[in-house]
């Protein structure tokens, strides 16, 4: 589908490209023709207009002659005169069919050819008749010359017309591109923008949701190739931002040598499970782990030796914890466990089963600690039984780890006013 819709949009592209190609040619070979077409029809009507106006001068001065063969009885010496500037004016007259200025084979060509200068004297009658043939001449042009008008104006209407078909086509194919652009590029940009103000406005929740955006933008109606890097971009970006929050979450919340969670983490959940416990008469329990011997082992093998055996600790407190429970390192060798909705029996037996698994696992050096093993001692205190608070709840369970590792450790103990009172009378 990605194929295709990248195939379509560089198809409608190429042919926006080829039609304003073609448009451009036609439209340059089309006025370069008109232009020459134009100028041809132009000097052809104003060689008509000069050629009309020898013969409505031709035409005045015969006439004038005529007239003044009407002027009553005339001498033989004026007669004389009269004829011989008709036969010039004739002459004249008959030289115009053989100019440059007139076409051969047009009408009024063949007919000037067929006139001959007057050899003998003319009558009224016959200068009459040839300002009739004249008149004729100069009708018969003026329509020539209006024809040849309308034509030129009708040539502009065409090209005109030709220029706005061929405007109209680069329009369509041009408004189609654009519309397909903006359906494609545009609206889901804006859309997209406006999810990137959400985003910078509430960073944190938000970035989830422009990603997804970012994707329904990309499974909208045929997106463009543009929009589609650019969704893809801001969806990969928020998932690595999103990752990378996730990791500086996981670095703010975690202890760094063991990969539990850190005490600051631990006494936020413990302030809301308190709370949530008191609101709905809820169960808590929290057990407390300290290592037995482990400053003996530390001061002996060293504290990168130490720093393996809290891992290896921490990573089976972990492993054998509830995906509810807040597995913690609480300082130095002691680690905290915190068991939400959970009852004093229920931790009692998980911390058990944690103490069993860490005294059978094989530890380096463990056969130099007393006992011949490295094994832990643990103590656990619970919501409404043992502790009205959160620190009390802590300080219970504290108490109760004394108290396993000062009867011999390796043992879980649960808090009881028993355990109080023995830890009194041997601290006494």
């Amino acid at each position: 589908m990605k194929h295709e819709n990248e195939t379509s949009a560089k198809g409608l592209l190429r042919l926006v490209i080829v039609t304003g190609i073609a448009a451009l040619v036609l439209a340059i070979g089309g006025t370069s023709w008109f232009g020459a077409f134009q100028s041809a029809h132009i000097r052809a009507i104003a060689l008509k207009q000069e050629l009309r106006m020898k013969l409505v001068e031709c035409r005045a001065r015969i006439s004038s002659i005529e007239q003044q063969f009407g002027e009553g009885t005339l001498s033989v010496d004026r007669q004389s005169e009269l004829q011989s500037k008709l036969r010039i004016e004739c002459a004249r007259f008959s030289e115009l069919g053989r100019s440059a200025e007139m076409q051969p084979e047009s009408v009024l060509g063949e007919w000037l050819k067929r006139r001959k200068p007057l050899a003998s004297p003319v009558s009224r009658e016959s200068i009459q008749l040839m300002v009739v043939d004249l008149d004729g001449m100069i009708a018969s042009m003026n329509g020539t010359i209006a024809d040849d008008k309308e034509m030129l104006t009708a040539s502009l209407n065409y090209y005109l017309v030709f220029i706005a078909l061929l405007l109209i086509v680069v329009v369509l194919a041009g408004g189609r591109f654009i519309i397909s652009s903006y359906r494609r590029s545009i609206i889901p940009l804006h859309k997209l923008s406006e999810r990137l103000h959400q985003l910078n406005c509430n960073l944190p929740e938000s970035l989830h949701d422009t990603a997804e955006v970012a994707k329904t933008l990309l499974r909208g109606e045929d997106p463009s190739a543009e929009m589609r890097s650019v969704s893809e971009s801001v969806a990969s970006m928020c998932h690595e931002i999103e990752e990378k929050n996730r990791k500086l979450d996981e670095l703010h919340i975690r202890d760094e040598k063991t990969s539990l969670y850190n005490y600051r983490h631990f006494k936020e959940h413990l302030i809301i499970d308190v709370e949530r416990a008191r609101r709905f008469n809820g169960d808590i329990a929290l057990a407390m782990i300290d290592i037995d011997h482990f400053k003996r082992y530390n001061d002996r093998y060293g504290h990168v030796a130490g720093d393996r055996v809290l891992a290896r600790i921490a990573e089976i407190i972990r492993r054998e914890c509830r995906m509810t429970d807040i597995p913690s390192r609480f300082g130095g060798d002691e680690f905290a466990v915190l068991f939400p909705k959970t009852d004093r029996a229920t931790a009692l037996e998980i911390s058990e089963r944690l103490r069993s698994i860490i005294c059978d696992e094989p530890f380096e050096y463990e056969r130099n600690q007393p006992g011949e093993q490295l094994t832990v001692s643990i103590g656990v205190a619970s919501w409404l039984d043992d502790a009205t608070d959160g620190t009390s709840l802590i300080s219970n369970a504290d108490k109760a780890l004394y108290r396993a590792k000062s009867s011999g450790r390796n043992k879980v103990l649960v808090f009881t006013r028993e355990v109080v009172s023995e830890e009194s009378k041997e601290r006494e």
